[in-house]
């Protein structure tokens, strides 16, 4: 996941902007990827609720199949 984020350039920082943007949109604060969650998920292997996951898609650029490979969902 976080090799996703690098390519891209993003901070962690960059990342919860993004998310809470989303998560404004859909008026739902689940998409909101915080700071400090996005370090447990990519240091610590925590797995995101399906909303992040849509979200971190969605600021990756990348489709939710892609990241869901990740956690060997295929």
């Amino acid at each position: 996941m976080r090799d996703l984020r690098d390519e891209l350039g993003l901070t962690m920082r960059d990342v919860h902007r993004l998310t809470k943007k989303f998560g404004k949109q859909r008026r739902n604060s689940d998409y909101i990827v915080s700071p400090s969650r996005l370090s447990d998920i990519e240091k610590h292997g925590h797995t995101p609720n399906l909303y992040r996951l849509h979200a971190l898609a969605l600021a990756y650029r990348s489709k939710t199949g892609k990241l869901l490979k990740l956690y060997g969902i295929s």
